[in-house]
């Protein structure tokens, strides 16, 4: 079984249309498939990041897919309000530290070679770091690409 981390990125994730969809992938499809026809599928393990919510998105289970509904699957999820990236199962994590705040960074990259660094202070109880990042202008809010001589493909979000 090859598996995946899928970004989920945004404001607003509509949970209740994300769980149908997994539901329908995971039971409907990957239940009902025989075993041999199992160990074929895709597992795709949702990494939530949302700026604003509180919600127990982390509590997801993991997309089961086979993959003659992989394109499908992704046409679904681009039809819902946040965006969402197939990543390679790897990733890295590392601090820094920006204007004297410590940030964990998480990164991924994607099957397209493109790498996201994700953000979070860990000590911004109030959610401070997260409502900036939400109000940065519209074309800010998704990934953008970061130039840097070692790293052409790198994004921020």
């Amino acid at each position: 079984m090859n598996r995946y981390y899928g970004l989920f990125l945004g404001t607003a994730i509509p949970f209740k249309h994300l769980k149908k969809i997994i539901r329908k992938f995971n039971y409907d499809y990957y239940d009902k498939a025989s075993p041999e026809r199992q160990q074929d599928f895709l597992e795709i393990i949702p990494e939530f990041h949302i700026s604003h919510s509180h919600d127990p998105h982390h509590w997801l289970e993991c997309i089961m897919v086979e993959p003659a509904y992989l394109n499908r699957f992704l046409e679904i999820v681009s039809n819902l309000n946040f965006t969402f990236i197939l990543c390679q199962y790897r990733h890295g994590h590392f601090q820094t530290i920006m204007n004297g705040i410590e940030y964990s960074v998480t990164s991924y990259r994607s099957l397209e070679g493109v790498v996201y660094l994700l953000f979070e202070d860990e000590d911004d109880i109030e959610g401070n770091f997260a409502k900036k990042l939400r109000t940065l202008p519209l074309e800010n809010n998704s990934p953008q690409p970061l130039e840097s001589k070692r790293a052409k493909n790198i994004n921020i979000c």
